[in-house]
């Protein structure tokens, strides 16, 4: 049994490449591009490739059921020692039956399958969620903040051939945020285009223009601005073009965060550069959110981030829509804020 504090990614990979292997696994968080590293590791290290078809299988518990997928799980291999079985969708499981049969799995699971449970977002008041956090090798993967991004997009820069100007890398974040697939693909577009010279920030500035955390900016702008219609028109972008809801709603909670830490911070009279550091943006940043939080009192940002908290819940819980749910947000807080102005 294991405590449900969960591990980091990096703990992960020393355990994998040292050769443990467990045969469950829970992979929760918001950083989806290390989740899905960590089940590309999980699958190169217990299935040979050329076998790989017959031996990894994924369930979505939405479209199946739980039962199905550790059904799945007690079948034997094909030509291989282990097979690897990803379980998405499971998070709102409530039955007492399919409990009982994940319970009853992972007391005795399967010696020749590794299963894994994958998931962006878990309610810990549901019985799955606290008996998976238990019972099941628990990996966390939290968003990084601005300036671990920064760091980390300097290192893989650096990985495949490039390197960054300082700041550079911080005007990056600053643009697209700090989810990893997404810098990834603008800093392999930057390497190549800069040819073994470094990027500077006239080069990220010139090539990552029309990137949809821009309209991330764009709606965080719309709410402050008390735009409502605006930012109703931006959450329906978001989505259509794919957006996770909780991403969306990640990135708003994370401004009004960022909006309370630097209020307090303004009151005590700090240069932008400390500012900047205790909240984990880049000066670049952060100039630009001061203009907009000398203009909003800290009851107005406690209640957001309260109104905020209640969406996230609500999604979660899937309380209506997602998009709904957003939509409703968003027109809270535009009239929190026009009350300010």
């Amino acid at each position: 049994m294991f405590t449900d504090q969960g591990i980091s990614f990096q703990s992960f990979l020393r355990e994998v490449q040292s050769g443990r292997i467990d045969p469950v696994y829970l992979l929760e968080g918001e950083e989806r591009y290390l989740r899905r590293r960590a089940i590309s590791e999980l699958i190169e290290r217990v299935v040979d490739e050329p076998v790989r078809d017959f031996n990894v299988s994924r369930l979505d518990v939405e479209s199946d059921t739980l039962g199905t997928a550790l059904a799945t799980a007690r079948q034997l291999p094909m030509m291989s020692r282990q097979r690897v079985v990803i379980v998405t969708g499971f998070e709102a499981v409530n039955d007492d039956v399919q409990i009982e049969i994940l319970q009853s799995y992972l007391a005795d699971p399967g010696s020749t399958t590794v299963l894994v449970f994958d998931s962006e977002a878990l309610d810990s008041r549901r019985s799955v969620t606290g008996l998976l956090r238990k019972m099941a090798r628990n990996i966390r993967f939290s968003r990084l903040k601005d300036d671990e991004a920064s760091r980390w997009v300097r290192d893989y820069a650096q990985s495949i051939g490039g390197s960054f100007d300082r700041g550079s890398s911080e005007v990056l974040v600053s643009m697209i945020g700090a989810e990893l697939s997404r810098l990834v693909n603008e800093t392999e577009k930057l390497v190549a285009y800069a040819n073994g010279q470094p990027i500077s920030t006239a080069d990220v500035e010139r090539l990552v223009i029309h990137s949809r955390e821009h309209n991330v900016f764009e709606l965080t702008d719309a709410i402050l601005a008390g735009g409502r219609e605006k930012a109703t028109r931006l959450v329906h972008r978001l989505l259509s073009s794919g957006d996770e809801p909780l991403m969306i709603l990640g990135a708003i909670a994370r401004l009004f965060r960022q909006m309370l830490s630097a209020k307090e911070l303004m009151r005590r009279n700090l240069p932008n550069a400390e500012v900047a550091k205790a909240v984990g943006m880049s000066p670049w940043a952060v100039t630009r959110l001061n203009e907009k939080v000398r203009q909003i009192e800290v009851p107005n940002i406690v209640e957001a981030i309260r109104r905020i908290s209640d969406a996230d819940l609500a999604i979660k819980s899937s309380l209506a829509t997602p998009r709904l749910q957003l939509e409703v947000l968003v027109c809270n807080l535009t009239q929190l804020v026009s009350n300010q102005q």
